[in-house]
């Protein structure tokens, strides 16, 4: 008993760790917000650095290029940095009975990150009622619970608002279809609640006469198979006195290797409206495309409009052509942080660049891979 009792003390001890790291990242995120060198403008240039504002209303404002220093030191995304700084901003500005419970390590950082999200389309007043409405659940009501009290706070805090919201959303409605490259894809949609209420109702229907038809799988796939069956009517039947109307057309290319041809066990690649639909084995094809009519149409590859030209004696190639050493990875943001002087990008060969921040941390690019500047020291945060 007294191991595991010393195993259970280990894990708490643990879960502080974590909830206490994750507390000093935000406040070292908003620290980094206070001190980030205002932009110095720079007359007609597009590349330079402007002010924008660190959040929603009430968080302040910061140089543009400041996300780009969180990224590369989190390995983050640009848009994945700007959110955690956006998040930080408002939760300490606009929230701060909730950053006060985050430093205590009563509320874990992405449950408040979370909050912040909710609120940001409040006014910063509003976001503050909010807040305090909220103040004292942090540590004592589970999370489930406050998530749901939070929703009916910022319908409450701002009706007006939760009224435009539901109307954006009824103009927003979409299916997306995403492909997982495992015979399977996942359909998402946003839809009128009374339709999606009459399709729950149809998919019921249709299992409940699966089951009494003998089906055996789980509810789940039940529901999944009454759904394909929704979507895949029987095929049309020129015979019938009512022949069902013709099935929609479906674009879907397939690419397959000549060597996967030679071996009967290669990989097609099969690319459709919707997105990749992945790696598929030969002998999947027949199960994806078997049962649909198929038109095989020929393509071509294109070339550039612009051929490259190679030097020759008396007619050397213009400079400046696009070619493989000059050829890099670069986002725009990333080209204006450059022109603007604020990061500096060397390419000591062809395939390699070497970026350095303001701060002197390099971070080496090559091939698709990435190598930062490792930690040396440790750096003690306080939430101010």
């Amino acid at each position: 008993m007294t191991r595991f009792r010393q195993a259970s003390d280990r894990l708490v001890d643990a879960d502080t760790a974590v909830r206490r790291a994750e507390a000093d990242r935000l406040a070292a995120v908003a620290a980094m917000i206070d001190t980030y060198p205002a932009p110095t403008p720079m007359v007609d240039s597009p590349a330079a650095e402007r002010v924008v504002s660190a959040g929603a209303e009430g968080a302040g404002a910061v140089g543009e290029f400041v996300a780009l220093e969180v990224g590369a030191l989190l390995g983050l995304s640009e848009p994945a940095a700007w959110s955690l700084v956006h998040d930080v901003a408002n939760l300490r500005a606009r929230h701060p009975h909730l950053w006060s419970a985050v430093a205590e390590l009563r509320v874990k950082a992405w449950q408040a990150r979370k909050v912040a999200l909710a609120a940001e389309e409040l006014s910063a007043e509003a976001a503050r009622w909010v807040d305090a409405e909220l103040a004292e659940l942090w540590g004592v009501v589970a999370w489930p619970r406050i998530r749901r009290r939070l929703a009916g706070l910022i319908v409450r805090a701002d009706a007006d608002l939760a009224r435009r919201k539901a109307e954006i959303a009824r103009r927003d409605r979409f299916v997306s279809i995403r492909h997982l490259g495992d015979s399977t894809s996942v359909l998402t949609a946003r839809m009128d609640t009374a339709a999606a209420l009459t399709l729950e109702a149809s998919l019921d229907m249709i299992v409940d006469q699966m089951i009494l038809e003998g089906a055996q799988d789980r509810l789940p796939v039940l529901r999944a198979r009454a759904l394909e069956m929704l979507a895949t009517p029987p095929l049309p039947d020129a015979a019938a006195p009512n022949p069902s109307p013709g099935l929609p057309l479906a674009d879907v290319v397939v690419h397959i290797a000549a060597e996967s041809l030679e071996t009967g066990t290669g990989v097609a690649r099969v690319t459709a409206r919707g997105g990749d639909v992945g790696p598929v084995l030969l002998d999947q094809l027949a199960h994806l495309l078997g049962h649909h009519r198929i038109r095989v149409l020929p393509v071509t590859d294109l070339d550039h409009t612009v051929a490259y030209r190679r030097s020759t004696p008396g007619s050397p190639a213009p400079p400046g052509q696009t070619r493989i050493s000059n050829l890099g990875p670069l986002g725009r943001r990333e080209h204006r942080a450059k022109t603007a002087g604020i990061w500096t990008l060397s390419q000591p060969e062809p395939g390699v660049y070497e970026w350095t921040n303001r701060a002197g941390r390099r971070w080496r690019v090559s091939r698709g891979r990435t190598i930062g500047p490792r930690p040396n020291r440790r750096i003690d945060v306080i939430f101010g």
